[in-house]
């Protein structure tokens, strides 16, 4: 057996192969297992031992393969392997063998039979020898890696030994310390709700620190970086242990993370530590004023010379300082990233002032890369508190930031440009009323890169910054980027010449045109034939040159001028684009351009519809195709165990079929020795033809049908996918698949969609609970708010699914939820009631399920819910509450009104006082919504408001004469609009309808012209003689909301145009002086509708 292993391991491809036939000849004999053990034992060349002990865990991985072995052998092999444990002193061969016994003990332990090896370990660890204790820490540090699960019922002799090993150290600084430290890290995931391992956990901690502390020192960042490990594992599912130890926590992080003489390695994982923590226990830092501490830190971190082989100018080496591979991350990467963390998770009132302080001092002095990291600080800002910088800081931020783009040196300019571009992305629309000053800006500087580039091979590290500065404020800017289309295009096709500059300028170029195109839309169309005439070019290149590396972004660019540049402009070119995307699909196996070629046909089929039905069998096939595959999924095994698994590999019987499917499914037998990795570019074709199928559905029609059953399965199978972005997609898709269900008008459709939503809405509730991005589970509860809109009580007919739904939105507005940070453990309860904008956002989402859901039911089992909901919001309404918190809260309960109906009655007190309330606060949008909910109580609440009609009326002349804000006087029109329709004969309309009228027309909120509408048309009914009175001045309201296409939805148009219709027969001469006095344009519309 040992000359067969041996030949494994010659550097020969011939006898590699012989050993391999030999060696499945010999696993056909059941003494092919002792003879290995032999080996591992008796063998004098290491690799062979360790190949052996190697080949003998894969062998021996399930426990069927070990059960088919002799008892007595089986007992032979276990007390031979611990002999041989002891015995080794190779290192890879240790480590073998060790791992070959933490496979055994995990098909022993469930039935007890081998209670040796744990006997074995504390006897080891409880010996004299030092080097006795350090074997048996080992090779339990090992074992428990390969199965965690199986020691479970071992943890209580664990906690005392574990408390044991560290009583006895007397220096921190030594394997036996980290072994230990490593065997308690595996055991974190079993620990929860084991309170006496809880307990030692908690109580070791400052111990543990203490040796984390020691190794930081040490010329070993392996080492050290996994016991780091041991606090992220913490942080993930035992932060109880963390808590009351949080500041020693972050100290220790920030010392070794701002220690000059520690590795980089080390660093980010101590920084990656920090992320974690204010991720998931962000109040409990804010509680122990750590955040400032930690912005301090991570400034200087950033503020540090990067550690680049070049100059200042080389694009190579340019540091990635935000986005990225993470193998690939710099300390001002994680730091950067840790700043972000702080910026989404603590609130915007102490997060502003506390990196203001610091960047200021930064960007006045002479250090550049001070200034760089105070410019990457304000960068990250832009999307944690976006709403927070839009109101206070955006002007004076936007001229620090122009400031930085003018610098002359290279690092602070990049760094400029990239918070220009996240500040382009998350402060819209504000921000776009700067476009005149900031455009020409990008513009010059993109015309310098270019006569730079002419003298220069390599592109500046700067251009890729411009870039994603100009794409993303184009993107957001809208038809406001009109003025600026000729000089952007200028200089984008300067950039797409196809006989020039390098492939990285022209896929920049490609994709600023398709952003250009989702602003402008049909605004492209000028430019439209040369874009087509340089695409062409790309998609037609020859597969061996230079210019095919940018077909995904040429399909890209198509796609997106496809989608946007209208239906019947893009409709000539439509067919044969769509024979350029099947040709694609059907020729090529590069994911990039699948990817592309699927967003193609996604973007045809919105100007296609049902003439895309054709293709359907073949794209729907390969769609299907790219999301079961599994290519792209690599198994990335330990360097030390590489060989062994390829041994092993093609050391199965070709026949055996059993042993074939252990192979391919290595995720059973080897979870704990091997990680995944997916390509990127996998990821993303699985993730667009997700979205495209959703396209197909939404836009083909009835022809998608037989197809959405199986693509309903095997979306769903996608909300188990570790990328968050694909599961978001995921959720998208299929609430398009369950909509379109409930259109198809048959009983097979509603068989179909009552099965999907069986499966649908208690997966979204388990989305909501435990997932821990909130932007998958904002998604999540969006699909509840769209399904309950669209499909009203439908959604609701299955078994649990009101449950489901209300439950998850109150465990949200509880902060119960897997993404939330509740802070029960240190008790949170103070006046400070503030969260992070992004916190808030879920809350918003949460509360935009209510009102649809109350919609969906009756009055009668609404009211069932809405003590619970008017208590949860309403104390969100409360002055400590943020501005956007208190909007909601209020905007939330107006929308309630309808579904609550003539149960207004219960809760017209309480509601009362919390719209007058709301009426005097100093928020625009507070005053707004808290009038509006005044009008919907009233409209909805009818006979029991009455009462009250006298103090509403009184509250809302006081407002109107003190109110200046436009939304909030239109919302006070529309509550008065409200109280005269429900009841007119309250409302002294001598008196209030001429204030009314001097109010009108709206100038914002244009929803409220459904009540102004039906107030006039409703008194008109009744020969109201106030009505007549002010005809002229109504008719000109009617007309200038006509004209001026202000009417909310269809409904109301309608009686609009019955409105005059009926005012220009009954009062012609009244009619014809109000219309003549609004000008011919007026005129010309309502001569045209008056004729239809």
């Amino acid at each position: 057996m040992e000359e067969i292993v041996a030949k494994l391991l010659v550097p020969n491809s011939k006898t590699i192969e012989q050993g391999t036939k030999e060696l499945k000849e010999a696993f056909k004999k059941p003494e092919a297992i002792p003879a290995l053990c032999d080996v591992v034992v008796g063998s004098s060349n290491v690799e062979v031992r360790q190949t052996a002990a190697v080949l003998l865990r894969r062998r021996l991985g399930k426990k069927t393969h070990w059960n088919r072995i002799d008892p007595e052998v089986r007992k032979r092999i276990k007390q031979g392997m611990l002999q041989a444990l002891v015995g080794e002193n190779a290192k890879t061969v240790k480590n073998a063998i060790a791992q070959f016994i933490g496979i055994l003990g995990k098909h022993e332990f469930p039935n007890n039979t081998w209670p040796e090896v744990l006997q074995f370990i504390h006897t080891l660890c409880g010996s004299d020898s030092p080097l006795d204790k350090e074997l048996g820490m080992y090779a339990l540090s090992i074992m428990t890696e390969i199965s965690k699960d199986s020691y479970i019922v071992h943890l209580d002799s664990f906690a005392v030994l574990f408390n044991t090993t560290f009583n006895s150290l007397t220096n921190v600084n030594c394997d036996l310390a980290y072994y230990t430290v490593i065997t308690m890290k595996h055991l974190v995931p079993i620990i929860t709700g084991h309170q006496q391992m809880i307990t030692l956990y908690y109580n070791l901690l400052p111990r543990l620190l203490e040796v984390i502390n020691a190794y930081a020192l040490d010329n070993n960042p392996k080492k050290e970086c996994e016991m780091l490990e041991l606090l992220e594992e913490l942080t993930e599912y035992a932060v109880s242990v963390i808590i009351p130890h949080m500041r020693l926590v972050v100290e220790l992080c920030l010392s070794i993370g701002g220690n000059k003489e520690v590795g980089d390695e080390v660093k980010i994982k101590a920084i990656g530590v920090l992320g974690w923590l204010i991720r998931s226990k962000s109040k409990a830092m804010q509680k122990e004023h750590l955040i400032e501490p930690v912005i301090d830190a991570m400034i200087k971190v950033m503020s540090l010379k990067p550690n680049l082989d070049c100059g200042e100018n080389d694009t190579q080496n340019a540091e990635d300082y935000y986005q990225g591979d993470p193998d690939e991350y710099t300390p001002t990467t994680i730091a950067t990233q840790t700043l972000d963390m702080i910026a989404l998770h603590v609130p915007p009132e102490k997060v502003i002032p506390a990196f203001l302080s610091r960047i200021e001092p930064a960007i006045q002095g002479n250090d550049i890369y001070a200034q760089k990291a105070a410019y990457l600080a304000l960068a990250v800002l832009a999307e944690g508190c976006s709403e927070y910088i839009r109101k206070k800081y955006l002007e004076p931020l936007l001229k620090c930031v122009c400031g930085g783009i003018t610098s002359p040196h290279l690092s602070v300019r990049n760094a400029a440009l990239f918070a220009l571009g996240q500040f382009a992305e998350h402060l819209q629309p504000e921000i776009s009323k700067y476009a005149s000053e900031l455009l020409p800006v990008l513009f010059e500087h993109l015309s310098g890169i270019y006569k730079l580039v002419q003298t220069e091979t390599p592109l500046p590290s700067s251009l890729d910054r411009i870039f994603y500065a100009l794409e993303t404020f184009c993107e957001n800017l809208d038809q406001g980027l009109e003025p600026y289309m000729p000089t952007l295009m200028d200089r984008l096709f300067t950039a797409l010449d196809p006989n020039h500059w390098s492939m990285q300028l022209k896929k920049m170029g490609f994709d600023a045109v398709s952003s250009a195109a989702c602003a402008v839309k049909e605004g492209m169309l000028p430019y439209f034939p040369r874009v087509l005439e340089i695409i062409n070019v790309y998609v037609n290149a020859d597969p061996t040159s230079e210019n095919f590396h940018v077909l995904c972004d040429a399909l890209d660019c198509l796609a997106a001028i496809a989608q946007n540049i209208g239906n019947d402009n893009f409709r000539p070119l439509a067919q044969e684009t769509l024979q350029l995307g099947m040709r694609i699909l059907d020729n090529s196996a590069d994911p990039d351009n699948r990817r592309a070629a699927y967003a193609l046909v996604g973007a045809l089929a919105i100007v296609l519809k049902e003439e895309l039905s054709p293709v359907l069998p073949n794209v729907v096939e390969q769609m299907i195709g790219t999301i079961q595959s599994s290519e792209g999924i690599e198994t990335m095994y330990d360097e030390e165990d590489k060989d062994g698994v390829d041994l092993y590999d093609n050391s199965e019987s070709e026949n055996d079929l059993e042993e074939d499917i252990e192979i391919l499914s290595s995720t059973t037998d080897d979870s704990e020795q091997c990680k995944y990795m997916v390509e990127n570019s996998y990821v993303d074709e699985k993730e667009q033809a997700c979205r495209t199928l959703k396209e197909l559905c939404v836009n083909v029609g009835p022809s998608f049908l037989p197809f959405l059953d199986k693509s309903f399965h095997e979306v769903f199978k996608l909300l188990n996918f570790p990328q968050d972005d694909m599961r978001k997609a995921a959720v998208d898709t299929l609430q398009e698949f369950c909509i379109m269900l409930n259109k198809v008008n048959t009983e097979e459709g509603k068989h179909g969609l009552h099965q999907a939503l069986q499966m649908f809405i208690p997966k979204c509730a388990e989305i909501i609970r435990f997932d821990e991005e909130r932007q998958v589970v904002m998604c999540a509860l969006d699909a509840y708010a769209n399904l309950l809109e669209e499909l009203k009580g439908d959604v609701l007919v299955g078994e649990g699914h009101r449950e489901a739904i209300m439950n998850c939105v109150i465990d949200i507005l509880n902060l119960k939820t897997a993404c939330q940070d509740a802070d029960v453990e240190t008790g949170d309860g103070g006046e400070d009631e503030t969260e992070a904008e992004q916190d808030e956002l879920l809350l918003e989402y949460a509360g935009d399920v209510i009102p649809k859901f109350g919609r969906a039911i009756k009055p009668d089992d609404f009211v069932l819910y809405f003590p619970n909901v008017l208590t949860l919001i309403g104390n969100r309404t409360k002055k400590r509450n943020s501005e956007s918190q208190r909007s909601f809260s209020y905007g939330t309960l107006a929308e309630c009104m309808q579904p609550l109906g003539m149960y207004i009655e219960k809760y017209l007190e309480q509601l009362m006082k919390l719209w007058f309330a709301g009426a005097k606060d100093s928020s625009d949008e507070v005053r707004n919504n808290s009038i509006y909910g005044v009008g919907e109580m009233v409209l909805h609440g009818r006979d029991c408001v009455f009462p009250y009609y006298g103090d509403i009326l009184q509250a809302l002349s006081s407002l109107v004469t003190k109110e200046s804000h436009v939304g909030t006087l239109d919302n006070i029109c529309g509550a008065l609009a409200k109280l005269i329709i429900a009841n007119p004969s309250l409302v002294p309309l001598d008196q209030v309808f001429p204030a009314f009228m001097d109010r009108l027309p709206l100038r914002e909120d244009f929803q409220e012209n459904e009540s102004v509408v039906k107030c006039f048309y409703g008194l008109y009914q009744q020969g109201n003689t106030v009505l007549r009175q002010h005809l002229t001045g109504v008719i000109k309201v009617v007309a200038h909301i006509y004209a001026n296409e202000q009417t909310p939805n269809d409904e109301i148009k309608q009686l609009v145009v019955e409105f005059l219709k009926t005012m220009n027969r009954d009062f012609n001469q009244e009619f014809a002086i109000a219309v003549n006095s609004l000008g011919s344009t007026v005129t010309e519309k309502l001569q045209h509708v008056l004729s239809s």
